[in-house]
C-alpha cells in the first residue's frame, strides 16, 4: 500500500514541477520584433531627365575613315524604370579605284530601361532594355565596269530609303558628380527589315553595315550626361 501511495505523490510533484516550468515560460519577455519599413510607393511621374551625348560615335571619325556620326540621348527618369529616346545622324564616304558609295541619314530609337541597381535617392543604375529603331536615308553607288573596248560608269541610288529593327540594350549610368553622368550601352541588334528602291543599301545608319548574310549584330555607345531633376524622391518612412 505504501509503495502505491508514494507513486502517487511521485507523479502529483512531477505534474506540479511542469505546471510550474509552464507558468515561468509564459512570463519570459520576448524580444522586440524588428520595425517593419514601408514599401516605396509606385508613382510613374518623372523625377528627373538626363541630357547626353554618346563620345564613341563623335570620336568615330577620328579613326574611321570616311565616317561621321552623332547621336544624342534624352533619359526620362521613372525611379526604377526609365523611357529613353536616342537621335542621330551620320554620313558615310567610301571610295576606290572603281567605285564610290555616299549615304546619309538620321535615326531614331525609343523604349523602356529597368534600373535593376535601384535605391530610393541612389541616382546610380545598372540597366536593361528594349527599343525599337528606325531610319530613313539617302543613298548612291557609282561603279565603273571594263570590256574589250572600253570603260562604262554605272550608278544607282535610292532617295528616302527606309529601315526598322530591335534592340536589346544593357548598360551601366554612374553618377560622377552632382548632375554629372557617364556610362555605356551594349546594343544588340535583330529583327532588322530595309525597303528600298533600286539599291540595296550597303549602310544603315544608327544600325551599321547592311550584310546580306547577317541579320543581326552587337553595337556600343558610351554616353556622357547631365541631369535635370524635377523633384525629390519621396522619404521612406520606418514604422515600429
Amino acid at each position: 500500500m505504501l509503495r502505491y501511495i508514494a507513486s502517487i505523490l511521485l507523479v502529483l510533484s512531477t505534474w506540479g514541477l511542469m505546471a510550474q516550468v509552464q507558468v515561468e515560460d509564459t512570463t519570459r519577455v520576448r524580444p522586440p520584433r524588428p520595425p517593419k519599413v514601408k514599401k516605396e510607393a509606385r508613382e510613374f511621374i518623372p523625377t528627373g531627365i538626363k541630357v547626353g551625348v554618346d563620345l564613341f560615335s563623335f570620336s568615330r571619325q577620328f579613326w574611321d575613315e570616311g565616317k561621321k556620326f552623332q547621336e544624342y540621348q534624352v533619359d526620362i527618369d521613372f525611379r526604377q524604370y526609365l523611357l529613353a529616346l536616342e537621335y542621330g545622324n551620320s554620313q558615310v564616304d567610301e571610295q576606290d579605284t572603281d567605285f564610290s558609295y555616299t549615304n546619309k541619314g538620321s535615326y531614331f530609337r525609343i523604349g523602356p530601361d529597368i534600373n535593376f541597381l535601384y535605391k530610393p535617392n541612389k541616382l546610380h543604375a545598372v540597366i536593361g532594355g528594349l527599343r525599337y529603331a528606325t531610319s530613313s536615308f539617302d543613298d548612291a553607288l557609282v561603279y565603273t565596269t571594263e570590256d574589250a573596248y572600253n570603260n562604262t560608269q554605272i550608278s544607282s541610288a535610292n532617295n528616302k530609303a527606309t529601315a526598322q529593327w530591335a534592340e536589346l540594350v544593357t548598360g551601366t549610368k554612374i553618377n560622377l558628380w552632382q548632375g554629372l553622368f557617364i556610362g555605356f550601352a551594349i546594343r544588340y541588334k535583330f529583327l532588322k527589315s530595309v525597303k528600298s528602291e533600286q539599291l540595296e543599301p550597303y549602310w544603315i545608319p544608327g544600325y551599321g553595315e547592311n550584310r546580306e548574310d547577317d541579320n543581326d549584330q552587337f553595337g556600343f555607345s558610351y554616353y556622357l550626361w547631365w541631369r535635370f531633376g524635377f523633384r525629390k524622391a519621396p522619404e521612406v518612412p520606418i514604422t515600429p
